[in-house]
């Protein structure tokens, strides 16, 4: 047992030697103070009871006496965690998901500390539906304060359980008491797991279900119901069809009007009652309507790729990769398509025949043979072009340079004829096969040129000046020099 206290002051203590003298007995019993003086404002005593109630006082005292008479105080020694379990537990089934326990509290001397409450564990042991064992998964449920019963929720219907009480104070847990087995009754399925359109009709519809995810217990049948539903909130009567045949997963419903939107229901139904809704809508066909219908092909898991021969050409189709079992709502994949064939082919001829169709095709033609002809033509025309001009447009440097030294520079006054060139030309110079070609001067000798005016001959002679002239084009006289 630790004892501790508020030391006094300096203004207090009024002169030297400050001690405690602390003194103790259990409370009830008749027997002399335990008495100790201790420098120091706490104190352990060893070798008591656990969590016995004690009387305490302490007194200040000093060299020149004792201080003045203390309250005493009610302290317990230290805590442990209880021994005793609760007895008499017992359940009371409330419903499918609810119990109420029972049990008597421990003595108070069997909780050796504060009582801080009482603890309810309960774990599901196996299923009523199937037998099945299922491993101990254990919850708990605290409840503060000196009480003896409790509610337990959210337990699962039409299952078996054990369910211990034990009770605890500020060191911990005390024993469990012994495992009462209660079992939940039936309660209504849940929600199935789906609800699909397998076929329209004009007036029908052929529905499929999934297996509600939990029974909670023996299945009786299924309600179907229908309703007529439009864009605003108006709806119409409520239509209820009940499927006895607790292992039926689908149903044709006839009799439903064309060209009409409804909503379908769909729910479970125990001994209890019946669960959730899955729901669906669709629109049945109208008059001479051709109806939908479900293609199922089974898909190794190998191939990329799966061909179907039983689709209708120009028609629309949703297609969906599901599991074998289908258990859930969920597609892997899901598309719409719409084929081709007849339908496509008549619109592509009704095209082709029509006049603006082909007198289009006739005008893109002509343009495109005009563009082709003045293409041709312009190349051809823009590929001729005098010496001269080809001369100027592209100079050759080294040429040039030949060419002053020799001839000298020349201007366009040196290229104007002189009189009598045209004798000259008929007397002295001799015609070639080319109206382009030029003649050498010399005395009694010719150079030659060829038709670009290079010189490719020898010359020689005195120094004689000439003109030409030729059709259509003029050339310049040069000064020879021998």
């Amino acid at each position: 047992m630790v004892m501790k206290w508020e030391p006094l002051k300096p203004t207090e203590r009024n002169g030297p030697g400050l001690e405690y003298k602390v003194s103790w007995r259990q409370r009830g019993v008749e027997t002399d103070w335990n008495e100790e003086l201790v420098k120091k404002h706490s104190l352990s005593v060893r070798n008591v009871p656990t969590f016995v109630p004690y009387e305490i006082k302490v007194q200040a005292v000093n060299n020149l006496g004792s201080g003045p008479e203390p309250n005493i105080t009610i302290g317990y020694s230290g805590e442990d965690v209880p021994d005793a379990a609760p007895s008499g537990v017992s359940v009371e089934v409330v419903n499918s998901t609810l119990v109420q326990v029972f049990w008597f509290g421990i003595p108070r001397d069997r909780v050796r500390g504060h009582l801080r409450g009482y603890k309810v564990s309960w774990w599901k042991t196996r299923s009523m539906l199937d037998g099945k064992r299922h491993h101990p998964e254990k919850h708990f449920l605290t409840f503060v304060g000196d009480r003896n019963s409790g509610m337990i929720p959210g337990l699962e219907p039409f299952s078996e359980f054990h369910l211990t009480v034990l009770a605890f104070n500020s060191r911990g847990d005390g024993p469990e008491s012994s495992p009462v087995v209660f079992e939940t009754p039936e309660g209504v399925p849940e929600q199935p797991r789906f609800l699909r359109i397998l076929n329209f009709d004009k007036d029908s519809v052929t529905l499929s279900w999934g297996l509600p995810k939990k029974a909670n217990g023996h299945l009786t049948g299924y309600i179907l119901q229908y309703q007529i539903i439009n864009e605003t909130h108006e709806v119409g009567a409520v239509s209820n069809v009940s499927v006895a045949n607790r292992s039926a997963l689908s149903w044709r419903l006839a009799g439903l009007s064309p060209s009409t939107k409804y909503k379908f229901y769909i729910k479970a139904c125990t001994a209890k009652g019946c669960g959730k809704v899955a729901t669906e809508e669709g629109l049945t066909l109208a008059q001479g309507s051709k109806g939908s219908g479900r293609i199922s092909d089974a898909v190794k898991p190998t191939p990329k790729f799966q061909p179907s021969e039983a689709l209708e050409p120009g028609a629309e189709y949703t297609i969906r990769l599901v599991t074998k079992n289908w258990v859930d709502n969920n597609s892997i994949f899901e598309d719409v398509i719409e084929t081709r064939g007849r339908a496509y082919a008549g619109i592509y001829e009704g095209i082709s025949t029509q006049g603006w169709f082909i007198g289009l095709m006739c005008a893109i033609a002509l343009l495109t043979l005009l563009l082709l002809t003045i293409c041709f033509v312009r190349r051809n025309k823009g590929g001729k072009y005098s010496v001269k001009e080809k001369e100027d447009l592209h100079p050759d440097p080294e040429a040039q340079s030949i060419k002053d030294e020799i001839f000298g520079e020349y201007s366009d006054s040196d290229e104007k004829p002189l009189k009598g060139s045209l004798q000259s030309l008929n007397g002295d110079i001799k015609a070639t096969g080319s109206a382009d070609s030029l003649v050498d001067y010399g005395e009694g000798e010719h150079g030659m040129f060829n038709e670009d005016g290079s010189f490719i001959g020898a010359y020689s002679g005195s120094k004689e000046k000439g003109s030409v002239e030729s059709t259509g084009s003029s050339t310049a006289t040069f000064p020879l020099h021998a």
